[in-house]
């Protein structure tokens, strides 16, 4: 069965949702398992359809609009279910910092370290618009220092209400200049000329059509997760896995888009369209979930932590340098792929050690 035929991906994730929807209190082990297994072929299916609609619009508008329109809409649908878990949970005071290590440590060491490995091996050596990668990493180094690292020298290591504001701010103001250049003033800087456009998707439907059901199976996903969320809660408890497993599932079943649709473009020779996948990705999530966040956070009167511990300082504050210096040259091989991935071994032992 092909599982880019629309009956049959709405037939299994509407199956899905039916009986994440009926076993969501079930306490069973077997229970459990079947269920987060269920969610996860679901996820793969729709992440597939989302990816390939996402593709055509990208051939239509061009870049960086076609990968803006992927990024923005996982971003924000991201946002939503750490919201809806925020309202319907109190004990998630940390959640919004382990879903945003996550996500910046799983892009930039596991997703762009696989990309360009995988890349690499296919055509020797790939470039990128030099321009455009440091206009990523100068945005991603600034918020990822403020947002997570600077609040653990603060005396009460944590930022107080004042603060917590003037960084919502911060946020929104930094990527809302980022969009700027990137769609209006600087666009060329994210656009590598000599990129192969001829293995996109064609198709005979609508930009209209791809962008329905972009947000169909986008949703699906989102709505799958969510209803999941207390089975996969009951699961890891029962496993006794560590607390920080919940931000690395979030931000791993939530990037999978992304992730798919940059290891199709490398191996497609679309280098500069997987990194503005992966660091649009990243850069989106910090600026719009940290303020969304913040504004849940206030309405529902739940404290939210920003600071990390000192391994993870470290681990991000080393992932950061070896991006800039991975990407400095605007021309990867396997070796860049290596490395990343190197650090990507590091970030898992530091969310396995609490």
């Amino acid at each position: 069965m092909n599982i880019n035929n629309k009956l049959f991906s709405v037939t299994v994730s509407t199956i899905t949702l039916i009986i994440l929807y009926f076993f969501k209190n079930y306490c069973s082990i077997f229970v459990l398992i079947i269920s987060n297994l269920v969610t996860i072929l679901s996820i793969i299916i729709n992440t597939f359809n989302t990816v390939r609609h996402a593709d055509v619009l990208a051939h239509r508008l061009g870049e960086p609009f076609g990968s803006l329109i992927l990024t923005l809409s996982v971003v924000i649908l991201e946002a939503s279910l750490i919201a809806a878990l925020m309202i319907t949970n109190n004990n998630v005071s940390t959640l919004m910092r382990d879903t945003l290590y996550s996500v910046i440590m799983i892009v930039t060491t596991g997703l762009v370290g696989l990309s360009l490995l995988l890349g690499g091996r296919k055509f020797d050596t790939q470039s990128l618009n030099l321009a455009g990668i440091k206009q990523y990493l100068m945005a991603i180094i600034l918020l990822s220092i403020i947002v997570l690292i600077f609040p653990s020298t603060l005396p009460n290591g944590n930022f107080n209400t004042i603060q917590t504001i003037i960084i919502g701010i911060l946020c929104i103001v930094m990527y809302g200049v980022f969009l700027l250049i990137q769609t209006h003033t600087h666009q060329s800087w994210f656009i590598y000329e000599h990129e192969d456009v001829d293995s996109y998707i064609q198709s005979i439907h609508t930009s209209l059509w791809h962008s329905f059901w972009l947000v169909i199976h986008l949703l699906f996903v989102i709505i799958t997760i969510k209803l999941n969320a207390s089975s996969l809660n009951k699961l890891l408890t029962i496993i006794n896995a560590p607390k920080q497993i919940a931000g690395f599932l979030i931000a791993s079943l939530t990037l999978s888009p992304e992730g798919l649709g940059a290891i199709r473009a490398v191996l497609n020779n679309q280098a500069q369209r997987a990194m503005n996948l992966l660091f649009g990705s990243v850069l989106a999530t910090i600026s719009l979930t940290v303020p969304t966040v913040i504004m849940l956070s206030f309405i529902t009167k739940q404290q939210i932590f920003f600071s990390l511990t000192l391994p993870q300082c470290i681990a991000l504050l080393t992932t950061l340098v070896v991006c800039q210096v991975s990407l400095s040259t605007g021309r990867t091989n396997i070796l860049n792929g290596t490395t990343h991935l190197a650090l990507f071994i590091m970030y898992l032992i530091t969310i396995l050690l609490y």
